[in-house]
């Protein structure tokens, strides 16, 4: 049966949709199983499997027919979700991940080619404008439904798209039927609480040594009492097996425990002689009035503020899922933040604090204590930590009264000395040198077992009273430094080797242009293999790219330099997307959804550069050159435009800060949607060939994103927009003229 004319259309539009929710589920699964590190893989297989998918219809059309390969994909999903479900392992689950993406690939691919290249600004705008769509509904999805109960919701959507594609005959409709059958089967079993808790099985199986520390104390799936998905992270009450009956952990992707202590324990404060005296240490020094918890959590702070006499608490917690957890909770820990005083704020911790009026609340005491879990930072250039960097510093101390206190927790040696030369030269913004820095720092150390806060910063933009500094020393804590120690003391705290460093660890102050605060491998071989999986999936890229270029030798016209060309913006525009999404995901709020904010305003510029600039290029005989010319001086702008955002990360008002984000994007979003669409239009006969340069584009595009990652890591998003550029320019010196005049 043939399709009819607007199917090809409809067909791009649902399956890249589809896609690009599965891609960002994806992440959060990967997230919680794997590491922060695996958020990249998805990205990476997705884009893979896109080529491979187009690769496969070219060489074996037989395969490639829409109906078949629709019921297909809506039965691979199917299979994906039931394979988490049943506790699958990372690699498998990735592995397995490919057999939808490739059948998407198959699905788009085709129907550009459907639509041929004369309709190719309208084809690649659909594609970008679905794109930009699923960045905007997958993290509102989350939350509502687990990822596996996504994959099922979309393998529902790719049921209905086979209907539509199918003939209309008995069996290609009995079996898609069953197919949707079997989803909805599994959707409302796995809603009734009928099937295992796959993704926590494989949590549980890791490496005790990996970043997971859940895995350190519980043994079996029977010790989490209860869950919560959210776009920033899954949330898993643990209970403890030394602590039965006093506390329950509360893990984010099995990292970062904050605790729910019995209500009665908890207004004691009893906790304070055990796991919390670390923590109390400031309370019952300083007695702050008012005080700022960033990263609450489950409320521990809060019982210390309020036993010490604070009579003003402003609690902010990034996951919208902590409220409803604790009210599940509030027979056991009771109802910690609707005591008098108290004020619980869902918001991005500095997104708070800018929002604040300048010259308004001013804190006591501000405490910010293992605030870091994997969903809520991990980009697919990896975790970035921008609640720790020089800025974040900068602006926690403008918020302190003028005798008041930054509290910093860490749990690792590494880190607490990282935190503690990046406070240092955040001070000197107010006027406090180096060589003064440390008169206004307590640095202590809790060396027990069973407790994450091992190390202590307490900060203030003054010199640290010494009386204050006696009375932070409390046994069983080590005083690391505290003012009136000798100067040989402060420098044996300021030298890493003590630390056990090398020349290979990456200890210096951290910025927003690179927020990579737990990641310390130093230069671009360090990162590049430290994570080889990365170098694997950009060798198969290239790989993929060099066959697909190859593939097309016996042609009449010369296919390597356009192919050449589509490479090059393949890896380009994804460079940019990774670039700008780490720039600007700060700005927009910090989170999964400022994220998929910057996404949809970057794809939707580009679906109107395509339709309403392309036309102009495609007229010009080198219009693919000059395409790339401007889009590459387009980013280059943008790359030195956004080199400093303090002025736009300040702007309170969140509807005005995005608005400023979208017009912001806007030069390079509408410049970067022209060329590929050109290309095709231009080099796009046989039809085939547009198959052809789909799949290269989306093949290089994966070996892009790792450049852009290794680049983002080793010299920050400015850098990465100007290799960007540097792309961008090649193309335009390579890209032959059109194959004939245009019309």
């Amino acid at each position: 049966m043939q399709t009819s004319k607007h199917r090809p259309a409809a067909t791009i539009a649902i399956v890249t949709f589809v896609v690009l929710v599965l891609e960002l589920t994806s992440t959060r699964l990967y997230a919680y199983i794997g590491s922060s590190h695996s958020t990249s893989t998805a990205l990476s297989i997705a884009m893979l499997g896109l080529g491979v998918g187009a690769f496969v219809r070219l060489r074996f059309p037989r395969w490639a027919d829409p109906g078949r390969a629709a019921a297909g994909l809506a039965a691979s999903l199917f299979c994906l979700a039931a394979s988490a479900t049943g506790g699958m392992s990372l690699p498998a689950l990735v592995a397995m991940s490919l057999v939808p993406f490739t059948l998407a690939g198959m699905l788009v691919s085709g129907a550009y080619v459907a639509r041929g290249s004369k309709a190719a600004r309208a084809t690649y705008a659909i594609d970008l404008v679905a794109a930009a769509s699923g960045c905007l509904v997958a993290p509102r999805l989350l939350g509502p439904l687990a990822p596996t109960e996504i994959m099922m919701v979309l393998g529902l959507i790719c049921c209905g798209l086979a209907l539509m594609l199918a003939e209309r005959r008995p069996r290609p409709v009995t079996a898609i039927a069953l197919i949707a059958v079997a989803h909805v089967c599994l959707l409302i079993t796995g809603r009734a609480g009928y099937l295992p808790d796959g993704p926590l099985e494989v949590l549980l199986r890791s490496d005790p040594q990996s970043e997971k520390a859940i895995v350190e104390t519980v043994t079996s799936s029977r010790d989490v009492l209860d869950s919560a998905w959210s776009p920033l992270g899954r949330l898993d009450v643990h209970l403890a097996p030394d602590e039965r009956g006093r506390r329950l952990g509360v893990f984010t992707d099995g990292m970062s425990p904050t605790y729910m202590v019995k209500e009665a324990s908890a207004k004691a404060v009893e906790f304070e002689s055990t796991w919390g005296m670390l923590m109390s240490l400031p309370y019952r020094a300083l007695r702050p009035e008012r005080v700022l918890i960033l990263g609450a959590g489950a409320g521990a702070s809060v019982w210390l503020a309020k036993k010490y006499g604070a009579s003003r608490i402003d609690a902010v917690e990034v996951n919208p899922a902590m409220p409803g957890l604790l009210a599940r909770w509030k027979h056991f820990a009771g109802d910690v933040y609707n005591q008098p005083g108290v004020r619980l704020v869902i918001d991005d911790a500095r997104r708070y604090l800018t929002s604040l009026r300048p010259g308004g609340e001013r804190y006591d005491l501000i405490e910010l204590a293992l605030a870091l879990t994997g969903n809520v930072h991990a980009q697919p250039s990896g975790m970035e930590a921008h609640l720790y960097t020089v800025e974040a510093v900068r602006l926690y101390l403008s918020r302190l009264t003028p005798t008041g206190v930054l509290v910093l927790i860490h749990s690792d040696p590494g880190n607490a000395y990282r935190q503690l030369v990046t406070v240092i030269e955040a001070l000197e913004a107010f006027g406090v040198s180096r060589a003064r820095a440390l008169e206004g720092i307590v640095v202590l150390h809790d060396a027990r077992h069973g407790t994450a806060y091992r190390y202590m910063l307490i900060v203030r933009t003054s010199p640290m009273p010494l009386e204050v500094a006696d009375l932070l020393d409390v046994d069983p804590a080590e005083l690391l430094w505290a003012p009136g120690d000798s100067p040989e003391r402060g420098e044996a705290l300021l030298d890493p080797t003590n630390l056990g460093a090398t020349a290979d660890d990456d200890l210096t102050p951290v910025h927003d242009e690179r927020p990579y605060f737990f990641q310390n491998s130093k230069g671009l071989r360090a990162i590049a293999f430290a994570e080889p999986g990365r170098l694997w999936i950009l060798a198969g890229a290239v790989v993929l790219v060099l066959v697909l270029m190859f593939e097309r030798g016996g042609d009449a016209r010369s296919f390597v330099r356009p192919s050449a060309v589509a490479s090059s913006l393949g890896a380009a525009f994804l460079c940019v997307e990774l670039a700008l999404v780490q720039r600007f995901t700060l700005a927009a709020g910090g989170t999964l959804y400022a994220l998929s904010f910057v996404l949809f305003s970057l794809l939707a510029w580009s679906a109107a550069g395509a339709l309403l600039l392309g036309g102009r290029w495609r007229r010009l005989d080198r219009g693919v050159s000059w395409a790339c010319l401007v889009a590459g001086l387009a980013v280059a702008a943008t790359a030195m435009l956004a080199r400093d955002l303090a002025w736009l990360d300040a702007i309170s008002s969140d509807t005005g800060r995005l608005l400023l984000i979208a017009v912001l994007l806007a030069p390079a979003g509408l410049a970067i949607g022209c060329p590929f669409p050109v290309l095709l239009a231009h080099h796009g006969e046989p039809a085939s060939r547009i198959a052809s340069l789909w799949a290269i584009n989306g093949a290089a595009a994966v070996a892009g994103g790792v450049v852009a990652v290794l680049a983002l890591r080793v010299a920050g998003s400015t850098d990465a927009l100007l290799l960007a550029a540097c792309l961008y320019v090649v193309a335009a010196a390579i890209a032959p003229e059109a194959d004939r005049p245009p019309p």
